[in-house]
């Protein structure tokens, strides 16, 4: 059975505020770990003070705007290559289904005009931000440290992808069924990250306006 986050979506606006611990708590631990201040870590994951050009930051805001329309419009055909292609052939129709039945869903249903515009702004100033600078920044620039950057984007992928299918949540049919998918939009931010200097902002701004984009139409 799927699990129906967006059922009440002010049980959804609340748990998506939770998501600024993907800030606070590993900014936090790392510090102590590292013998680091917390505002070196912060650093680290992408808030600092932006000294780039105006044409660059709107070239980072347009691209961001850009690859959030591009996911949105191309979503559907990632989950059909990778769920109803790949999945089906190796594991059969049946897993399939069970993997769709035990999906995680966060669309909100039946919100009212104010929770609408609270869960759009959540995805601006927390979801998109707090999930980019954790996954992306912090997770790529303690990889590298210790691999390859190529390896380090495919692990920081896999977390974003178990974050979303986490399997001590949903049956494993879900995991695997879904696992391409997040994990080739993981990616892609990843490369996206990499591409503008390790900047969270086109990868914030994507990852937001593709979930807004979901929530709406």
């Amino acid at each position: 059975m799927s699990i129906q986050i967006g059922r009440n979506p002010w049980i959804l606006i609340g748990l998506s505020s939770l998501e600024i611990l993907f800030v606070i708590l590993p900014a936090f631990i790392a510090g102590k770990i590292e013998k680091k201040g917390v505002r070196e870590e912060l650093t680290e994951m992408g808030f600092k003070k932006n000294q780039d050009s105006l044409i660059a930051n709107l070239l980072k805001i347009f691209t961001g705007i850009g690859i959030g329309i591009l996911l949105f419009a191309t979503g559907g055909f990632i989950i059909y290559f990778f769920r109803d292609i790949i999945v089906k052939f190796i594991f059969g129709t049946s897993f399939v289904q069970h993997g769709d039945a035990g999906a995680i869903l966060t669309q909100p249903i039946q919100p009212s005009i104010i929770q609408v515009i609270i869960i759009i702004v959540l995805q601006f100033l927390i979801i998109g931000i707090c999930e980019e600078a954790f996954f992306r920044a912090f997770l790529i620039n303690k990889f590298k440290n210790k691999m390859r950057l190529r390896y380090a984007l495919i692990f920081s992928s896999i977390f974003f992808t178990l974050y979303h299918v986490p399997p001590f949540l949903v049956p494993i049919t879900t995991t695997i069924t879904f696992f391409g998918y997040y994990f080739s939009i993981g990616l892609l931010l990843s490369f996206i990250f990499i591409y503008f200097d390790y900047s969270i902002i086109p990868v914030s701004i994507a990852h937001s306006i593709f979930n807004i984009l979901i929530i709406i139409l």
